[in-house]
């Protein structure tokens, strides 16, 4: 399997990650401005990414993110090794039936065995 993130998300495609790997700042300006809504708007050097388990500098929507912030003292790989999955947080941001909770699920239900 690739490398997750704590909520289930394959880093390798994220298009944030993939731009900072490939010092691509016109795809983060790009993705800057489809990140943004009418009260929240993001700049190109707001979107820093070397994963969510990184020790380095993080994007401003990945340094507010609950689930890291949860996660990053209670697991080492993802939430599904947590004892409260699926909890609250989980539930309200990783949606049923999408390719992260598949992951996730999949993932506890193997720690289970």
């Amino acid at each position: 399997m690739s490398d997750f993130s704590y909520c289930g998300m394959d880093c390798k495609a994220c298009p944030v990650l993939q731009a900072n790997q490939n010092n691509d700042y016109a795809h983060k300006q790009w993705l800057a401005a489809e990140y943004s809504f009418e009260d929240i708007s993001f700049s190109a050097d707001q979107l820093i990414c070397h994963g969510c388990k990184s020790q380095s500098a993080h994007s401003h929507i990945c340094s507010q993110c609950s689930i890291r912030s949860c996660a990053i003292n209670k697991v080492s790989k993802t939430c599904a090794e947590c004892a409260e999955y699926p909890c609250a947080l989980i539930r309200r941001f990783v949606a049923v039936e999408t390719d992260a909770r598949n992951v996730l699920d999949y993932l506890h239900e193997s720690l289970m065995v």
